[in-house]
């Protein structure tokens, strides 16, 4: 009964088009009608604790971190710096849109906003150099999903802070994955890119290069401040966003000069709008799985004949994925983590499962949602900025789902690949 509740008003909820936060704690208010000796007060309380987490700080400051950098125009510097090494490829604007990806994500950790910040500078560049527009806004959405998954990674600080798992092993399970995923982007992008005829770019010589670097050179190293000092035990992932907002101000302010006092303002009342967006879906999404809890649907979801035997992992992390990719097109990420990590870590970890492993799976897994239809939140932003539609993105964008789903699955039953560097730099969990 409590789970019919629970999951029929959330659905009836969102099919209204609830916004997620409060469709999600409504469900949850509605599930306490059916609980005995369950007071509303309990709502209240589960929000706070929710969000009463010293890591969970971090998340606002990695936001913060993300808006002072792009308001800082650092989009055109890496472009230019891979322009500068790639260009010359046949496709090569399709090259630098996921080589400078790879290094937004580590700037910025959020691909609907990487996607708004790659979109505005490449899709008309890519537009102008003979590119279809639909083509060059869902290459920029492909690009984006790798937000989430190089580090620093909103995702895998809410999952570190629910599974209990270290951070800098998380950050650095992230790597492998999102760099696979970028290598497979980029073979697809050279063989359509000889499919459609788009011409190489021009060979930059070694001063255009070196020019580039130098310009590049302090945006390279932030993803790598950040890292170190985690993995080095030099302070914590809270710590380390407040280290990266600073470095950011000083990159802005002092040395690029491309942001002024009067543009802080509006920087710190965004990150306090996305800030309170996230926060109250942490808190929703709290409530929602403390209900779960309670009511013991993760014994029942635990019962389910694709979850049920140990000894079969593999069916398992078969039966995550297919749920993860269908709930990514409905829904958003964070609710999605909030709501299904409590009952599949007991299951993940009863089979085997190492969590770091099953973290990035899921980070990767939705992540991809970001482009799929009929609600990834990087699709409408590129869907905006190119004035194509639906049909037409979805078009273009279903072979780059179908090599980041073959990433995926490669990850999820290759566990090296997301735990080789996080067993070789912080030695085996």
């Amino acid at each position: 009964m409590l789970t019919a509740v629970l999951f029929g008003s959330m659905v009836v909820l969102f099919a209204l088009s609830v916004p997620i936060a409060f469709g999600v704690g409504l469900a949850a208010a509605s599930a306490l009608l059916v609980m005995p000796k369950v007071s509303f007060e309990v709502i209240v309380q589960r929000m706070f604790y929710g969000l009463d987490s010293f890591l969970i700080l971090s998340v606002p400051l990695f936001l913060l971190f993300g808006e002072l950098m792009e308001s800082a125009r650092i989009t055109d510097r890496l472009v230019n710096f891979t322009v500068t090494l790639i260009g010359r490829l046949r496709g090569g604007l399709g090259h630098v849109t996921v080589a400078t990806e790879c290094v937004l994500s580590g700037v910025t950790g959020s691909g609907a906003g990487d996607a708004a910040a790659l979109g505005s500078v490449l899709v008309p560049a890519m537009v102008s150099a003979g590119y279809r527009t639909p083509y060059a806004a869902a290459l920029v959405g492909a690009a984006s999903v790798l937000g989430p998954i190089i580090p620093p990674s909103i995702i895998m600080v809410v999952y570190a802070s629910i599974a209990n798992v270290s951070v800098g092993r998380m950050f650095l399970g992230g790597f492998g994955p999102g760099f696979l995923a970028a290598a497979l982007l980029m073979v697809l992008t050279s063989v359509l890119a000889r499919r459609r005829g788009i011409p190489a770019g021009r060979r930059a010589g070694l001063g255009e290069i070196v020019g580039a670097t130098r310009k590049a050179f302090l945006v390279l190293i932030a993803p790598f401040i950040v890292i170190a000092g985690i993995v080095g035990g030099l302070f914590t992932a809270t710590e380390s966003a407040g280290v990266a907002c600073v470095y950011a101000l000083v990159l802005g302010l002092g040395i690029y000069r491309t942001l002024g006092l009067r543009d802080l303002p509006p920087i710190f009342i965004r990150t306090m709008v996305t800030t309170g967006q996230v926060m109250f879906v942490l808190a929703t999404a709290s409530v929602f799985s403390w209900i779960l809890a309670r009511g013991g649907v993760p014994d029942q979801f635990a019962r389910l004949p694709m979850f049920s035997d140990p000894t079969r992992p593999w069916l398992i992390l078969m039966a995550l994925n297919v749920l993860l990719l269908i709930l990514g097109c409905l829904m958003d990420s964070l609710a999605i983590l909030l709501i299904i990590t409590p009952m599949i870590l007991p299951i993940a970890l009863r089979a085997g499962i190492d969590p770091v492993h099953l973290g990035v799976v899921m980070a990767v897994n939705l992540s991809i949602g970001l482009i799929t239809p009929p609600f990834g939140s990087a699709m409408f932003v590129l869907m905006g900025i190119s004035r194509c539609s639906m049909a037409e993105f979805s078009r273009e964008a279903w072979p780059y789902i179908v090599v980041l789903v073959g990433a995926l699955l490669v990850m999820t039953y290759v566990p090296g690949v997301v735990l080789f560097l996080p067993n070789l730099l912080m030695g085996l969990d």
